[in-house]
């Protein structure tokens, strides 16, 4: 007998949709480009008609362009003091942030590179670009469906929080959003009205955690449901099909230090490489990890994927890395406790992995049965394309 899911596959299937998906899609950061493509790739297994809408605000769009305008002297700045005292103190600050700027975009053009490279073989786009709400109104896109998600697409603490594009105010069909974020584990009072107003609009609502639940819940709508990022949905084998065959190097531990340079990812990355004899592989945004052994600062989201899909061990700070560590069956350690860890700990209590966030010690941890964590992930994979499925009917 077919189960549900099966089931509703095959009506969604036959209906041959036409889908448009909204996201953080080119940010140039990698669960940013994996989330994007994963739900995409998803809803095309299924024969629908996928597009990502190529939505990217001024606010968004900073790593790599350079606006004169941009550079505001802060009054963090030592130069601050001298403001309206010494002439062209702004000027004085613009050129040197503007000299910043341009060292870094040179010291990262090989990142940018295979991120585009990413980007245009593998993510399908609208072939309008769009860069504010009124030119999303004025295109009057039309589809049967429109996704809102995944990422932190209604984190307030961001301009994308407060941004009507990310709610589906432009929409000319049935909204739903599939694991989106607040980032948050509240809201502001003066952002709740809106935002309820908004989300009345959608026929299904599903978020990535478990405080995202709990925000809705204080908003009055109780018919939403928790599922897994859209990484989850592909499994190991469709994952290879977009990695790279760039590194021939093996046995290392790989680290991933989101932001700024983490001591205590140092501290556990060395136990565990001198415990397990393991070389230490960094692949780099902006924390240069000068401790390891091998440093790659050009990777894109194919090179990633690759990179996790060989390592013998992973310590990070990042979700998705957890997130890849846990499909490609990778021991890992999370060592994050600022106010972001809340989407690593909902991932790890789910899989009941607790142990291996934030260790004490790293040989005292008990080995992950990975039986017992696949079945985990499929049970909750299933449970997410139930939801899917059944939101497009």
């Amino acid at each position: 007998m077919e189960s549900p899911i099966q089931k509703n596959s095959k009506n969604t299937k036959n209906l041959q949709m036409k889908i448009y998906t909204i996201t953080c899609h080119d940010v140039y950061n990698y669960g940013a480009s994996l989330q994007a493509y994963a739900l995409q790739h998803y809803l095309e297994s299924r024969g629908h008609d996928v597009q990502i809408i190529d939505y990217l605000p001024q606010y968004m769009d900073k790593s790599y362009k350079i606006r004169w305008s941009s550079y505001v002297l802060p009054p963090a700045s030592k130069l601050y003091r001298f403001k309206g005292k010494i002439p062209f103190v702004d000027t004085l600050f613009k050129i040197s942030e503007l000299r910043r700027h341009i060292l870094f975009i040179c010291s990262k053009w090989g990142r940018k590179k295979t991120f585009d490279n990413f980007k245009h073989s593998y993510l399908k786009l609208t072939d309008q670009h769009f860069e504010t709400f009124d030119e999303l109104q004025k295109a009057n896109l039309k589809a049967d469906v429109f996704i809102a998600g995944s990422d932190q697409i209604w984190n307030t603490a961001f301009k994308n929080g407060r941004d009507a594009s990310f709610f589906l105010e432009f929409a000319g069909g049935k909204r739903i959003s599939y694991a989106a974020s607040f980032g948050l584990s509240k809201l502001e009072d003066i952002d709740k009205p809106r935002i309820k107003e908004q989300l009345g609009k959608f026929s299904s609502i599903s978020v990535r955690e478990k405080t995202g639940l709990t925000i809705l819940d204080d908003l009055g709508i109780k018919n939403a449901i928790q599922v897994l990022d859209p990484v989850f949905l592909l499994d190991k084998k469709q994952w290879l099909e977009v990695a790279s065959h760039k590194y021939d190097f093996k046995n290392y531990l790989l680290i991933y230090n989101l932001n700024s340079l983490n001591t205590e990812i140092k501290r556990c990355a060395q136990a565990v490489a001198k415990e397990k004899n393991l070389k230490i592989v960094s692949v780099e945004e902006y924390a240069k990890i000068t401790y390891a052994d091998i440093r790659i600062t050009d990777a894109g989201p194919s090179e990633f994927v690759e990179l996790f899909s060989k390592a013998s061990f992973v310590v990070t700070n990042s979700f998705h890395a957890t997130a890849f560590s846990l499909l490609f069956n990778v021991p890992f350690f999370s060592v994050i406790k600022n106010k972001t860890a809340s989407r690593i700990n909902d991932v790890l209590e789910m899989v009941d992995l607790k142990d291996r966030m934030n260790p004490e010690t790293v040989s005292e941890v008990a080995p992950i049965c990975w039986t017992r964590v696949n079945d985990c992930l499929s049970r909750n994979r299933n449970k997410s394309v139930d939801f899917l499925e059944n939101s497009l009917l």
